[in-house]
């Protein structure tokens, strides 16, 4: 086709066919390639991700600790718990209280209030209730740190291994000496296992 073009006409073209070329190749065959590279590494990305999350087994609810033994050494654990939920969270532990007094028992709330218990109800309440097996503690917490981090101490609290529960929380300024931090007065109930208790029925054959 070209053998039977003028020869000016033949050097215009011998010209700009590479010339279209390289144009075609770096507006349209370029970015189509490029395209098609992101999208490959992006397929790549979301493979790896994928087979992460099979090969990651699923926390059960049963891996969590509901109760643990009333020995000598559940305060102190407990307290070291704490103080490392608050660590992760960012914030201080600047003061505890281990030993909140537990509900008055029956017929105390009368007497505080002014009244006379009656002994004879007393003692037929104390024949229906029975010893419970897991009792709860309480303890009050006091940490330091700015706001978000207190809610991401509370947030963590809920996902500790042990299980506990937030029964009372009061955020302050009052006394902080830092710029920026709150006090945070959290009081958290744990549960433990109750020496007193009846063991539990076996279960039926």
């Amino acid at each position: 086709m070209l053998s039977n073009r003028p020869p000016h006409i033949q050097q215009r073209l011998a010209v700009l066919i590479p010339i279209v070329a390289l144009a075609l190749s770096l507006f349209v065959v370029y970015p189509g390639w490029k395209s098609y590279r992101e999208l490959v590494n992006q397929a790549q990305d979301k493979r790896a991700k994928l087979e992460t999350l099979r090969n990651t087994p699923i926390p059960l609810a049963a891996t969590r600790e509901p109760a643990v033994p009333a020995t000598p050494s559940e305060p102190p654990e407990f307290l070291a718990s704490i103080r490392e939920i608050a660590h992760q969270s960012g914030c201080e532990v600047v003061g505890f209280d281990l030993t909140l007094p537990p509900a008055p028992a029956t017929g105390e709330k009368e007497l505080a209030l002014g009244g006379n218990p009656d002994p004879l109800k007393q003692e037929q309440e104390k024949q229906k209730e029975k010893p419970k097996l897991v009792k709860p503690v309480r303890a009050k917490i006091e940490v330091e740190a700015p706001y978000p981090r207190i809610r991401s101490f509370v947030w963590n609290i809920s996902r500790a291994r042990r299980l506990y529960a937030v029964a009372g929380l009061e955020v302050t300024s009052a006394g902080v000496t830092v710029p920026g931090r709150v006090r945070a007065i959290v009081e958290i109930e744990r549960y433990v296992l109750n020496p007193d208790a009846p063991p539990p029925a076996p279960p039926p054959i």
